[in-house]
């Protein structure tokens, strides 16, 4: 397969978190409020999810309680009509990701 025979169909994700279980997970971060943390936060959901998206650009608003997320995920699909892994768009809250535990 050449590599011109792939697309990438994009999705966003849509996603609501405890700000405290936001500043949980970016504690390696000097800047909590940098899209780098922002995706670093979009990849782990991913994982967690067992989603082999991409992570490519997301914007971020909050208020006192949440981070809300809207991340491009990107998944490659072939020409010839198979798909990479698919996505669910629309929201996804956080809060209990885990088991139970946030983020």
């Amino acid at each position: 397969m050449k590599s011109s025979d792939i697309t990438l169909q994009i999705y966003h994700h849509h996603l609501k978190i405890p700000i405290e279980s936001y500043f949980n997970t970016v504690t390696n971060f000097l800047d909590p409020w940098d899209e780098r943390a922002y995706q670093f936060v979009v990849h782990q959901y991913l994982e967690k999810a067992k989603d082999n998206g991409i992570v490519g650009m997301v914007r971020q608003e909050r208020d006192e309680n949440y981070v809300y997320l809207d991340a491009a995920v990107r998944y490659p699909q072939t020409m010839d009509g198979g798909k990479g892994p698919q996505a669910m768009d629309g929201q996804v809250s956080l809060e209990s990701m885990d088991g139970g535990k946030d983020m």
